[in-house]
């Protein structure tokens, strides 16, 4: 437990924010990165094991399904179990903001301790996500969304599955760049109303594999230059469409 809580005391990520800001500046459509073996590999395999299996799905669980999305949701974090919990709370802590800090750029970085829309994310085969922009706005926090971060948590993950993640360019006509869902990678990226992104084709991987995700997203009080100045929800292409309202109503229904 000591060694877990201590994992990003490392002065391993310090050097890798340092020496990789330009880099994460300058990549295209928009600031992103993503780093490979991120967490120890003992940690990340233990992760793995806990994650959250979609065959005891309960109330707890959002399950997005519609035209836009097929995918499964656990964003609350007192579910998880030991080693997930502890390292959901680690990805909120101090050291991981002042990595995230160094890294992107962004200031005075505000983490989501509810994982509105993120925490264990899963799909299974079928699953996809239409490329689309989030949410700018953190109603209970006040404050704008910056970044995404994503861990990949799924061993032996295979190329021929699908899965990818998608960055697509501000007027969403061209896809830019694909990153496969390597185990024990993590994506780091801006978020505005034009960091338009997703998995748009169904995964398509054996009954008992699912594409899982541990998914933080994080905030501040200013808003990114690209940001729309009014909050809105997940936009895809069409207006008024059911997930973006879904959201709204999940939101509004949560019990803090």
């Amino acid at each position: 437990m000591e060694k877990l809580l201590k994992i990003f005391d490392d002065k391993r990520y310090y050097r890798l924010a340092i020496n990789n800001q330009k880099v994460y500046a300058k990549n295209k459509p928009y600031p992103h990165i993503y780093f490979d073996s991120f967490l120890p590999k003992r940690l990340a395999l233990s992760l793995s094991k806990e994650y959250p299996k979609i065959d005891k799905i309960d109330k707890n669980w959002k399950v997005h399904k519609n035209k836009n999305v097929l995918r499964y949701l656990l964003e609350d974090s007192s579910l998880f179990k030991k080693n997930l919990k502890v390292f959901s709370m680690l990805v909120n802590s101090r050291k991981f903001l002042l990595f995230l800090e160094t890294l992107t750029g962004v200031e005075s970085i505000i983490p989501d301790p509810y994982f509105v829309g993120g925490g264990a994310m899963t799909t299974s085969s079928g699953g996809f996500l239409n490329v689309h922009a989030d949410f700018n706005y953190h109603h209970k926090l006040q404050s704008w969304r910056r970044l995404n971060v994503l861990f990949y948590l799924t061993p032996n993950w295979k190329k021929n599955w699908g899965g990818k993640l998608e960055l697509w360019s501000k007027n969403k006509k061209k896809k830019i760049k694909e990153i496969d869902p390597t185990f024990n990678r993590a994506v780091i990226f801006n978020t505005t109303s034009e960091s338009f992104h997703g998995q748009p084709f169904p995964i398509i991987c054996p009954k008992n594999v699912y594409r899982n995700v541990f998914s933080a997203f994080y905030y501040s009080n200013t808003k990114d230059k690209r940001t729309l100045s009014e909050p809105h929800f997940t936009r895809y292409d069409i207006k008024n469409n059911p997930y973006a309202i879904k959201i709204l109503k999940d939101y509004k229904n949560q019990d803090y």
